[in-house]
């Protein structure tokens, strides 16, 4: 019996992508190629430093694709902003991002979050942003990037009635304003009169 366990073995690792980057309709635009990559260098990805450094002949083995369409495929990864590339001697190492689009009540993509991908730290970075998400503190996030918020405040205060500084980075339509989560308007009233003072 002691035997069998010599004969039989299975590879039990396991990585996770999240259903947003398909919802938000970025592994349609880059392509399949791409989307090959990027889960062969999610699969290298060191555990505890989020680093991955797969040759270019080792993703076009594992991927079956040609060497010049895998160099093509992580060019197009960094321009969406899932990987991050930077010579290391002769080597190339990639660093991961993970991006999550934060929706309004009407489900409409009203900010970005991301965050990079460290394999044993992704129960917390999702935690971090979902604490971020039912918090009245913008701010309070302590892995998770948020960007991309655009939102119009200048008619909520009537015409005249609110000179927004140049420090004030948010511009929301009334519309846009009133369709998001009441304690994100809340926190970003609270933002702004503080910004005024």
């Amino acid at each position: 019996m002691s035997d069998q366990g010599e004969l039989f073995k299975a590879e039990t690792t396991w990585f996770h992508v999240f259903k947003d980057m398909i919802d938000n309709g970025d592994v349609a635009k880059m392509g399949p190629p791409a989307t090959t990559v990027y889960l062969i260098i999610k699969a290298h990805t060191n555990f505890s430093t989020g680093r991955a450094f797969p040759a270019h002949e080792t993703i076009a083995l594992k991927t079956g694709l040609s060497v010049e369409t895998v160099k093509r495929a992580i060019s197009t990864l960094v321009e969406f902003g899932y990987i991050s590339k930077e010579k290391s001697g002769r080597n190339n190492v990639y660093r991961l991002r993970e991006k999550v689009s934060i929706l309004d009540e009407a489900g409409e993509v009203q900010a970005m979050a991301t965050w990079d991908y460290v394999p044993k730290g992704v129960k917390e970075a999702v935690a971090d942003l979902k604490h971020v998400l039912v918090s009245p503190a913008l701010d309070g996030a302590k892995i998770v990037h948020i960007e991309h918020l655009q939102v119009q405040i200048n008619n909520q205060y009537g015409q005249g009635a609110f000179e927004p500084s140049q420090k004030v980075a948010y511009q929301f339509s009334q519309e846009a304003f009133d369709r998001l989560p009441q304690k994100l308007r809340d926190a970003l009233n609270a933002e702004l009169v503080d910004k005024t003072k």
